[in-house]
């Protein structure tokens, strides 16, 4: 999210603080403020690095570390809020995407002057995806597990580039940050994955 500096942003930070309750799975609870959560996000000396809250504030709708307080994971990421639904299998499309997300291959290469995290990525696919999701954690998933996604459109089959994202670098130290494979999309997680925000087309 990183909106600190998006025009009418203290308006949304105002607005957030009235909504001191989520539901989940049909019960009212209460929202877990930024500097209260499981993980030390260094409230103390900061606001929060994504959505730019004060210690002791509500974050602000989709915040990538607000606390889910269920679970105590990540409320955008985990399935707490989940209502039942039907789960439509993947279209022809869908299956086309999951195929050439598989055959993407990537590596780590190292951090930017701006602290930026570096990947080379190379598609092996048969067509142009969107986005590509890569697992994000510090120090053994012990600091933070979380994900982000690679601007790969501008790669075409066959070719590789440099892509450069900015991976939790207020809270991850380069040595700090680790990144891994995330599993293949599912028709039950399809949601959480950026492959699929912007259909891929065939070349």
């Amino acid at each position: 999210m990183q909106g600190s500096s998006v025009r009418g942003w203290p308006e949304k930070i105002r607005k957030a603080q009235k909504v001191t309750t989520i539901r989940i799975q049909g019960v009212a609870m209460l929202r877990v403020r930024y500097g209260r959560e499981k993980q030390d996000w260094k409230a103390e000396v900061r606001p929060c690095s994504d959505c730019a809250v004060a210690k002791g504030q509500f974050h602000v709708a989709g915040c990538d570390l607000e606390e889910c307080p269920k679970c105590h994971g990540q409320l955008i990421g985990c399935d707490c809020r989940s209502k039942p639904r039907k789960v439509t299998p993947f279209s022809s499309r869908e299956e086309l995407i999951v195929s050439a997300r598989r055959a993407f291959k990537w590596r780590h290469v190292g951090f930017a002057p701006n602290g930026d995290a570096r990947f080379e990525v190379m598609n092996n696919s048969s067509i142009h995806l969107a986005y590509l999701s890569v697992g994000i954690q510090g120090q053994g998933g012990t600091k933070l597990i979380g994900g982000v996604w690679l601007n790969v459109s501008s790669i075409p089959p066959g070719g590789r580039a440099i892509v450069q994202q900015d991976c939790y670098k207020d809270i991850l130290s380069p040595e700090e940050m680790e990144c891994f494979e995330e599993p293949d999309p599912t028709p039950e997680t399809r949601d959480r994955y950026w492959e699929f925000k912007r259909l891929a087309k065939p070349k």
